[in-house]
């Protein structure tokens, strides 16, 4: 794909989570850069995986946000679409891997699948189930980081299964398919066990709740 043409084509796309409340204004230029770096190495491979994880995670928060009733006034308000730094967060090694893809080197395929698989685990675990810290074991509130569950262990497991599928599908070969998909459970308990042991905790007196942002988005 070419460049204006990625570019493009990532602008669109961007614009429509941005429409959809799947993106904040900032989420929607970051959106934008990963996609147009994806789409112009990757091709439609690239752009293929992207979509999988970005629609997917974006109707399981959808979801999971309606079957929370009521729903807790702090994760509704944080619930306002992605911003720049989970897009960054979770789109940099993708975007990364999809310009080394395009160069023709043989660790293109490895870090784009990897990567997305890995982000794809998380985001579907952190929707399912009745989550505890992986250190503690303590009941702690969905979405909270460091939070799993035995459900939402086995949401990791076919999200990254389902990215490595497609991956193998596309072309990336059964060796690196099989690969992304422990990489990424692995990837999804590594970043587990880190919200839990480091993750930053600040506490916002407006809302009385404990928050991850040091200025808590109203």
């Amino acid at each position: 794909m070419t460049l204006p043409a990625a570019v493009a084509l990532a602008a669109g796309l961007a614009a429509v989570g941005r429409v959809l409340g799947w993106l904040t204004t900032e989420g929607t230029i970051a959106a934008a850069l990963v996609g147009a770096a994806v789409f112009a190495g990757g091709g439609f491979s690239g752009a293929a995986l992207l979509a999988l994880f970005f629609v997917s995670g974006s109707v399981l928060t959808a979801l999971a946000d309606r079957s929370r009733r009521p729903l807790d006034s702090s994760r509704a308000k944080r619930r306002k679409g992605r911003t720049a730094r989970q897009v960054l967060a979770n789109g940099l090694w993708p975007a990364t891997g999809a310009v080394v893809l395009g160069s023709g080197h043989g660790a293109g395929w490895p870090l784009l699948l990897g990567s997305l698989a890995a982000a794809q685990a998380d985001t579907w675990a952190t929707e399912i189930g009745a989550p505890r810290l992986i250190t503690s074991g303590q009941y702690v509130a969905a979405g909270t980081s460091g939070g799993v569950s035995l459900l939402g262990t086995t949401g990791a497991f076919l999200g990254a299964a389902a990215m490595g599928i497609l991956g193998w599908a596309l072309g990336s070969g059964a060796f690196v398919a099989v690969s992304a998909l422990f990489a990424g459970v692995a990837g999804m308990l590594a970043d587990s066990f880190l919200g839990a042991a480091v993750q930053a905790v600040f506490y916002c007196e407006t809302c009385s709740k404990e928050t991850e942002w040091r200025v808590h988005r109203l």
